[in-house]
């Protein structure tokens, strides 16, 4: 996921004002981070620190003013493998530039002096914040979106898929059938909310692909099975979508996918370095364009014996809600020529032009991505809420429809 599109410009997710800036790091170290002490750690000086906090403001893109901006453009910096004696430093702290990372504490244990410090002075950090935007391009979500594009080729009784992932990035998620995957009972980690800890015994877990260098784990939550093919659907036609493409094949902007990672999270990393060298070589096709502007093209040029399915995870929400309302309209028009569907992971409450609906269960929304697939056909468009996911597709639990 990158910036796809310009943004509401009323949206209150475009600040400013460094102290404004020192409150989103707040939020993150008691929410996002909150399980991971490296960057929990950075997040609450940086909340305390508004010389620090303002360093976003060297983005020229207000939506991404976000700590995982300077998170990502520090990070970036250690995997360089930068000889600052500061970057050096704090490379220790970082699990994927060691194999042995240092515990985070307090004294000669606090890495916050060390990030300070890069954040501030170091002319590459401040270069990323000027030049990149975030990239998480997490494949880890194409777990739970394989069980809704399996549903979509049982309702459609579609031989193929065309995909268009709108905000692309390098492309990763589009070679989904390059992975495989493995569906379980088993539990999720609390310590960081997304390594898995499987229990042996679960001789129910769901295979996909089990002979793939890359498998992707998810666990299941809930009553109702997801729907799960026995092998990986067929792709016969896939492009990606996005201002400004990634080309994963090129070192500094494979380097920046993986700084985008949070290195408390190896497991994370992992996939991320995995499903790069994967890439190289079969890299999707990506389209330098604007999500509302130039999605109808891509989908028009699917071959008509494939079935378009647009898909879009945590990218949406970056729209703001007249722009999601005017991606929704070109898709309609779109829809008055020939069925397609589209499948979306965003929180709901962050993609109101979308009119998401709610569970079929009754179940209020919380904080948890929706996994939601709508669809046309015959020039009618219908909406349905498959389920809820953890935003990098850790856990699925499945609502069917």
């Amino acid at each position: 996921m990158t910036s796809i599109g310009p943004s509401d410009p009323t949206d209150p997710a475009e600040p400013a004002d460094p102290g404004v800036l020192c409150g989103l790091f707040a939020t993150w170290a008691s929410g996002a981070v909150r399980r991971l002490p490296l960057y929990r750690r950075l997040c609450e000086g940086a909340a305390g620190d508004p010389e620090v906090a303002g360093r976003l403001l060297l983005s020229p893109r207000p939506p991404q003013r976000i700590p995982n901006l300077l998170l990502a453009a520090v990070h970036d910096v250690v995997l360089a493998g930068d000889h600052d004696p500061e970057v050096e430093a704090l490379s220790g702290w970082y699990g994927s530039a060691t194999p042995h990372p240092r515990p985070v504490g307090r004294g000669g244990d606090d890495p916050w002096p060390h990030f300070r410090s890069a954040a501030l002075e170091h002319p590459a950090v401040a270069d990323n914040l000027r030049s990149h935007s975030t990239q998480t391009n997490e494949v880890g979500r194409c777990a739970p979106l394989l069980p809704a594009l399996t549903d979509t080729v049982s309702e459609f009784g579609a031989e193929s898929l065309g995909l268009v992932e709108v905000g692309a990035s390098a492309g990763l998620n589009l070679l989904m059938d390059s992975y495989g995957y493995c569906y379980t009972r088993g539990r999720v980690e609390p310590g960081t909310g997304d390594a898995l800890d499987l229990d042996e015994s679960d001789r129910g877990a769901r295979w996909v692909s089990p002979d793939r260098s890359l498998i992707l784990t998810c666990a299941l939550r809930g009553p109702v099975d997801p729907p799960v093919p026995e092998s990986v659907l067929v792709i016969s036609h896939r492009v990606g979508l996005d201002l400004h493409p990634v080309d994963p094949g090129e070192r500094d902007q494979a380097r920046w996918l993986v700084a985008c990672q949070w290195p408390d999270q190896p497991e994370r990393v992992h996939r991320a370095r995995t499903a790069i060298a994967l890439s190289h070589g079969r890299r999707p096709r990506i389209v330098t364009g604007d999500a509302v502007d130039d999605v109808a093209a891509l989908v028009t040029d699917v071959p008509r014996e494939a079935h378009p399915v647009v898909i879009a995870t945590w990218v949406l929400t970056y729209l703001g809600p007249d722009r999601q309302r005017k991606f929704l309209e070109a898709l309609d028009e779109i829809g008055t020529r020939r069925d397609l569907s589209l499948v979306y992971a965003e929180q709901p409450e962050l993609v109101p032009g979308l009119d998401p609906p709610a569970r079929a269960d009754g179940v209020p929304d919380g904080r948890a991505t929706a996994l939601v697939r709508l669809d046309w056909r015959g020039g009618t468009r219908r909406a349905r809420r498959l389920g809820d996911q953890h935003p990098h597709g850790t856990w699925l639990e499945w609502t069917g429809r």
